[in-house]
């Protein structure tokens, strides 16, 4: 049984760091008619890892059913969470907890895998926050440990949807 607990958009404009934990739904104001929604599924030290959700809405929404059913728009991410929830530095960017599951168990994560490192030194990231070494050749084929503000996200965004 999913136990989620939604507060809304106008609630917390600001989360604090240390507040921000997995299981936390979040929207994010793409424009004055779209909204999109994710969960964070873990804390690394270098931020927090995020599924962003196939579902898009004209308002600060989102039922349980659309998060049951919603797919990931793209894979798993880290997030500058302190620019984004924290202390918003980003004008433009609205980005908001406005719920929680507490029931949450992260799923289809074992091969999500983020990489740091150069040559002898390349290690591979889990969401957890294991590490292990690894050659040059195989962190190439991993997504970099850079954590995404919201200029970034909206750049990924664009493969999928219409920003404007």
């Amino acid at each position: 049984m999913n136990d989620f607990k939604f507060w809304g958009w106008d609630k917390k404009p600001r989360t604090m760091l240390r507040f921000i934990k997995p299981g936390d739904i979040f929207c994010v104001k793409l424009n004055d008619k779209k909204y999109i929604f994710g969960r964070i599924i873990s804390k690394i030290f270098f931020g927090r890892v995020a599924e962003i959700f196939n579902y898009v809405s004209s308002t600060p929404e989102i039922e349980v059913e659309y998060i049951d059913s919603s797919k990931r728009m793209f894979a798993p991410i880290v997030l500058d969470s302190y620019t984004l929830f924290d202390r918003k530095f980003e004008k433009e960017a609205d980005w908001r907890i406005i719920g929680h599951q507490n029931d949450y168990i992260p799923t289809d994560v074992d091969d999500v895998y983020f990489t740091f490192g150069e040559g002898a030194y390349c290690k591979k990231v889990d969401i957890w926050d294991n590490k292990t070494l690894i050659s040059e050749s195989e962190a190439k084929k991993l997504p970099k440990l850079a954590p995404q503000c919201d200029f970034d996200v909206k750049q990924l965004l664009k493969e999928y949807i219409k920003l404007e």
